[in-house]
């Protein structure tokens, strides 16, 4: 990689102010700004400014590709006034954009997000070429857009590293306190300012005029040995995967659809490396790579519709399913494109991704709005079959319809749920936290209003049953309307995750963690025993909720005796977990205990 000497980067810097000033100026503005909010932690840059800071970081690609896409035609004044129109935009969506404190309240606002950052980036890959094309041209512009994003990250780096080191320097030789937070201004000057700078200065003007192809060799060493060896490797695994799904003769996984889009989208990296010399090096695998791949990808992405529509069926839609979903829609139609066109204008990849980003990210046909109805359609199938059946949910049952209650709760939606639950969900919400302007729901009392109980005989027949429960008290805030006055003896237990056995005074106090029992001993009356049955009663808990700290402390304080013994135990704090054996797990568990002797 040739070093530039000052006097290039000085004119190169220049002319690319020149040809960017409305993207560098952007850049360097919004880097300041970041340097100057930026603290000693990390996170104080998110404390209020988010939704400036996503803005900011939003409008550096659609800036660049905007003035690629102006560049295209001759009379470039006429077309300024998009530049206009996407700032207006960002402007737009900066006013959309609540602050942090709310944004973390929904998931829209960070999807909606990435999927214009992403689309931003896609856009920089096709803008020159949207209205004009060639293909040895658009080859030559994604290898120089890779060379200049590799030497701006380079370059930036090696000067980040520079400057860290010397102000490490600075600390150790003179005994001078410099702040973390110069650490973190350096790192957004250099990536911000610097490596964007670098990047608009390395990319060259009149892209649709370089035409001649110079395939480095580097490339074609990495595409013949690491990229395509990788996809057969990929192929033997997933062929193999749907052999042995033909001989169980069961449902794929659901994981395995990720594993195709991969192994498809690798295979649209290689094509577009390959595609203007495919023919002509002499190559085996390189000059075979088409039509064969797309042809070996046909049958995986029947599998992978089989393992989409699976979940889909069990489970809904949520907006992870549909974006699987809609790239695997996307997959078929580029293996059709790809098979079938003569043109194989492969700037219908980034293109195509880009209207999937920006489409899917509005409307009723929008990943939120497809999902929110979905998943309300799924509790409403559940609901009205838990209520043919007396108002007995199984566990899977249940815990489905308490996930899509959440889920709708987190996407501030769970008023849909109104009509099917005949309850004004929001009655349900109280006081939150300071920052929480929605309120609380109390998930609890819905569920106690709507009076579902669990069939526990279906613990034991659901395989992927493994849940954890945990309650929390401050036991300094404990409210007990046990009278100490009423026992002969009082202590406090403390167990974590193994037997032990606490000397008590004059008792002995054994917990056995493959029971779940505490046995108690009088140490001068062997015959004076009680044995504490905790396992049944984290099992009537753990059907009441699957957050103890749902429930009031009524639910923890419970009293056992025999003939020689009272006991009153107030669980003050317990962490555990259920298999499907009923067989329970703890990690902590913390008590008050007070005996009686008859």
């Amino acid at each position: 990689m040739k070093i530039p000497s000052l006097t290039e980067i000085t004119t190169k810097a220049e002319s690319a102010f020149k040809r960017f000033p409305i993207t560098l100026v952007w850049s360097i503005l919004g880097s300041l700004y970041c340097m100057s909010i930026v603290g000693d932690s990390s996170l104080d840059l998110f404390d209020d400014k988010s939704n400036v800071l996503l803005t900011l970081s939003l409008g550096i690609s659609w800036l660049i590709g905007i003035q690629f896409f102006v560049e295209q035609f001759k009379n470039k004044k006429k077309w300024l006034w998009l530049k206009v129109v996407v700032l207006a935009l960002l402007g737009l969506f900066y006013w959309y954009y609540p602050s942090v404190y709310h944004y973390t309240q929904n998931p829209i606002y960070l999807t909606r997000f990435f999927l214009y950052l992403i689309a931003g980036h896609l856009f920089v890959l096709f803008a020159p070429f949207l209205v004009k094309w060639d293909k040895n041209a658009y080859w030559n512009y994604l290898n120089l857009t890779g060379v200049a994003i590799t030497r701006s990250l380079f370059f930036s780096g090696i000067l980040f590293l520079g400057l860290v080191l010397a102000l490490i320097a600075i600390e150790a030789l003179f005994d001078i306190n410099i702040k973390r937070r110069r650490y973190g201004q350096l790192f957004i000057f250099c990536l911000g300012i610097v490596n964007t700078w670098i990047y608009l200065a390395d990319f060259p003007k009149n892209v649709m005029q370089n035409t001649i192809i110079q395939l480095n060799k580097a490339i074609e060493v990495l595409v013949k040995y690491i990229l395509i060896p990788l996809v057969i490797l990929y192929l033997l695994i997933l062929y193999a995967y749907s052999a042995k799904i033909v001989i169980e003769w069961e449902l794929p996984k659901g994981w395995v659809s990720y594993l195709v889009i991969a192994l498809s989208v690798l295979g649209y990296v290689i094509q577009i490396i390959i595609n203007p010399i495919q023919k002509s090096i002499k190559s085996w695998t390189i000059n075979r790579f088409f039509p064969w791949f797309y042809l070996l990808l046909i049958p995986l992405n029947i599998l992978l519709f089989v393992a989409i529509f699976r979940r889909i069926n069990d489970y809904g839609i949520t907006e992870n399913r549909y974006f699987v979903l809609a790239i695997a829609i996307w997959n078929v139609a580029m293996i059709a494109y790809i098979l079938l066109s003569k043109k194989k204008a492969l700037r219908t990849i980034p293109i195509s991704l880009f209207a999937i980003a920006i489409f899917s990210s509005f409307g009723f046909w929008g990943a939120h709005s497809v999902s929110n109805a979905s998943q309300t359609r799924q509790f409403e199938e559940i609901f009205n079959k838990v209520k043919e059946n007396n108002n007995t949910a199984s566990q899977s049952e249940l815990y489905q319809l308490k996930s899509i209650l959440t889920f709708l709760e987190e996407r501030k939606k769970v008023t849909n749920l109104n009509s099917v639950t005949q309850l004004n969900i929001e009655d349900f919400r109280e006081e939150g936290y300071e920052y929480n302007t929605f309120g609380y729901l109390n998930k609890y009392k819905i569920w106690k209003k709507l009076d579902i109980k669990l069939d526990s005989a279906s613990l034991t027949n659901n395989a992927s049953s493994n849940r954890i429960y945990y309650n929390k008290s401050n036991y300094s805030n404990v409210k007990l309307s046990t009278s100490i006055a009423d026992y002969d003896y009082f202590t406090y237990l403390n167990y974590y995750n193994t037997n032990k056995t606490i000397d008590a005074g004059v008792y002995d106090i054994l917990l056995d963690m493959n029971t779940i029992e505490i046995d108690i001993y009088t140490k001068k009356d062997s015959l004076k025993h009680i044995r504490i049955p905790i396992k049944q009663k984290l099992l009537e808990l753990s059907e009441k909720t699957d957050n103890l700290n749902n429930l009031d402390d009524s639910n923890f304080n419970f009293t056992t005796e025999n003939k020689t013994m009272k006991i009153n135990l107030f669980l003050s704090e317990v962490s555990f977990n259920i298999k499907t054996d009923k067989k329970i797990t703890f990690t902590s568990f913390k008590a008050f205990l007070f005996i009686k002797e008859k």
